[in-house]
């Protein structure tokens, strides 16, 4: 199940971390369409609050998401550089292989999906939150507006980046030695 007995088995808390890590991420990522941006949507909430409440949540939720991603990404690479170094000399190393790859390429696309795509709209949600606070602006609303549907839809990509990531680094985690 795991690379005990082994020279590798310092491995293992690696992959525990990268795994659960993944899962924690997916977790607090998915509930923010379905629970969260659908509050800041509601009509009986005024917009400049909701703009404030939304750019409240999008800086927050950045102290704690990325740093995780990256400390997985991290955890991941390390442990797929080491199972490819010892891939010839030990079969749980081999076994893993191919998943650990899968977990760290999930971590990446995770990343290279926030930054593409997500990044560029929680800046905009926040600059128009910023300049709703002092006064109103019709088409500044309906754009901030757009902006939490498309995020709320957008989010649900990257979120299933993450789960896959997580199943990736489960499949890697129960590969047997052959």
């Amino acid at each position: 199940m795991a690379f005990t007995n082994d020279a590798l088995w310092f491995l293992q808390p690696f992959q525990i971390f990268s795994t659960l890590g993944a899962a924690v991420n997916f977790g607090g990522s998915v509930l923010q369409s379905p629970l969260i941006m659908p509050m800041l949507q509601m009509p009986e909430v005024p917009v400049k609050y909701a703009g404030q409440q939304t750019a409240y949540l999008l800086h927050h939720s950045e102290h704690i998401f990325p740093p995780l991603n990256a400390a997985c990404t991290l955890s991941n690479l390390i442990t797929t550089i080491i199972a490819y170094l010892n891939r010839n000399s030990h079969s749980a190393a081999s076994a893993k292989l191919p998943y650990l790859y899968m977990a760290t390429a999930a971590n990446f696309a995770t990343t290279a999906y926030a930054l593409l795509i997500m990044v560029p709209m929680n800046r905009r949600q926040t600059a128009i939150a910023e300049k709703l606070k002092d006064k109103e602006n019709e088409s500044e609303e309906k754009e901030l507006r757009r902006l939490q549907t498309r995020w709320q839809q957008r989010n649900y990509g990257r979120a299933m980046i993450m789960i896959a990531g997580s199943v990736a680094g489960m499949m890697a985690l129960l590969a047997q030695h052959t």
